[in-house]
This record gives C-alpha cells, structure tokens and sequence, in this order.
C-alpha cells in the first residue's frame, strides 16, 4: 500500500523552481517571471512587523495663527473717511491756524474725546463740528487747499483720527483763547493744559 506524500514548504518551493525553469526555457525572462510570481507566504517582507509609529509632533503655529494674534494684541487702525477728515482740518485750520502743530493736534483731539463721550455731541466727527453754538460755519469756510496751513491741517486729521498722535491735553473736551478772560464756564471745568495760545479744560 502506498501513502501520498503530503506536500510541504520545501517540495512546494521545488515545484515553484522546477515551474521557474520551464517558465524561463520556454523564452520569458528572468525580470518577467519575478513580476509575474505571487508573494509567498514565507516572504520575509510579508511576514516583517510593520514598522513603530513615528511619535507625532506637536504641529507648529501656522502664520494665519501668529498674524491673528499679533491683531489682537496691536489694533490696526482704520483709515478715516474723507468727509471726516475735511471736518476736523476746517476746525484745526481755523481755531489753530496761527499755532504750533502741538497746539493743532491738541484741537484736534478734544473733537476725537467728544466724540468718546458717546452721542452728547454728536455721533460724527461733522456732527460735532456742526453742532450749533460750538463752532464757527464750516460750510461758509473755503480754505485754498492748495496753501500749506491746509495740508498742514489735513496731515493733522489724519494723525489724530488714525490714533497716532500722543494725548497732548489728555481728556480736554473744551478750549478758549489764552488771551480770553475765564467766564463762569469755564471757572467750572477742570484745566487739563495750556498749549500754544489756547487753555484746554475738561
């Protein structure tokens, strides 16, 4: 009686190198045949442990993160409109012409702190301008724009409205000529600073 020998490992790779002398004697190439042949199962790269996983690493902050942050930390300020802009150069032209520029940027600020207060001078910078009995007509006044007093007092609006000029008479809502006797209204406000021909007061 005879037992069939039960195919192992080792007779299936000579079966697998007696199909690769037929394959390769019946004219296809060496190169064909490795591309042609399936993975076995004892393949080292088949049965290799897949490889650790590479640790992650905390993601670096992304520009976009970084440039919103230094927004929040640093405001950019916003141009101011043009309209604005003539408004506060007609009053600066007009009540500080004749000063220094600190005494211009000075006027020019107690228009920006009214217009903190919220409302009770207005809620525009030509609003507040426009406000009856605190200025002169800024309709009725046409400075030459090409003169040096008005690029002067443009270059000033565009400084305090953007926030770039230091506080010179810090809180000052209010002024009145130096040369001007104090009225009962005055005796009343707190002085913040005397700049140029003008007392500032609060």
């Amino acid at each position: 009686m005879h037992f069939k020998r039960p195919i192992t490992l080792a007779s299936g790779a000579g079966l697998g190198l007696a199909l690769s002398c037929f394959a390769l004697s019946s004219g296809s190439s060496a190169a064909e045949y490795v591309a042609a042949t399936p993975l076995l199962a004892y393949d080292l790269s088949a049965t290799a442990p897949a490889p650790a996983p590479v640790a992650q690493q905390p993601a670096a902050p992304t520009q976009a993160a970084s440039d919103d942050t230094a927004s929040q930390a640093a405001p950019v300020a916003t141009s101011a409109d043009t309209a604005s802009v003539e408004c506060m150069a007609k009053v600066v032209m007009h009540e500080a012409g004749n000063q220094p520029r600190e005494g211009k940027i000075a006027v020019a600020q107690t228009l920006v702190n009214r217009l903190k207060v919220g409302g009770r001078f207005g809620d525009s910078i030509c609003e507040i301008v426009n406000q009856k009995g605190q200025y002169f007509r800024i309709a009725s006044f046409h400075p030459r724009k090409d003169s040096d007093g008005w690029q002067e007092a443009v270059e000033v609006a565009h400084e305090v409205l953007a926030g770039e000029a230091e506080p010179v008479a810090p809180g000052a809502i209010y002024f009145r000529a130096s040369y001007a006797p104090t009225n009962a209204f005055f005796r009343t406000r707190e002085r913040v600073a005397a700049v140029g021909a003008h007392i500032f007061y609060r």
